[in-house]
C-alpha cells in the first residue's frame, strides 16, 4: 500500500512539475520589422523651381545627402511631417505619388540603403518631397 501511495505521489509531483515547465516556456518572439525615420512635405512647383531648378511633370529626382547637408536641413524638419515607416509604408508613399511598382521598389531599396536622401516627385503644379 505504501508503494502505491509513493508512486501516486511521484506521479502527481511529475504532473505538477511538468505543467509548470510547460507553462513557463517562452514563446518565440516575432521578428521586428525595421523602421525608417522620414519626413514628407509638398510645395508648389514654382517654389521648388526657384531652389532646385527644372523638374518635368510626371518625373522625379533623388539626391543622396551627406551628413553635413542633412544636418543643415534638420532644423527645418518638424515633427509635424515626421514619420516612422516600414518598408511597406515607404513603398506605398511612392505608389501614391504615381510611381510604378518597379520604380517604387527600386527607390525604396535605394532609400533604405543610404543614411540620408531626398526624393522629389512632380505632379502638375505640386512637388511631393520625402527626406530620410
Amino acid at each position: 500500500m505504501k508503494s502505491r501511495k509513493l508512486w501516486t505521489g511521484i506521479l502527481v509531483i511529475l504532473l505538477v512539475f511538468g505543467t509548470i515547465l510547460i507553462g513557463c516556456s517562452e514563446e518565440p518572439e516575432e521578428p521586428v520589422e525595421p523602421t525608417y525615420t522620414v519626413w514628407t512635405d509638398l510645395t508648389s512647383y514654382s517654389e521648388f523651381y526657384s531652389v532646385f531648378g527644372d523638374l518635368d511633370d510626371g518625373y522625379y529626382i533623388r539626391l543622396e545627402l551627406t551628413n553635413s547637408q542633412f544636418n543643415e536641413m534638420s532644423p527645418s524638419l518638424t515633427n509635424e511631417y515626421k514619420h516612422i515607416w516600414t518598408e511597406d509604408q515607404l513603398y506605398n508613399w511612392f505608389i501614391g505619388r504615381g510611381f510604378g511598382s518597379t520604380e517604387a521598389n527600386r527607390e525604396k531599396a535605394w532609400l533604405i540603403s543610404i543614411n540620408h536622401g531626398f526624393i522629389a516627385s512632380r505632379s502638375g503644379s505640386i512637388v511631393y518631397m520625402l527626406i530620410k
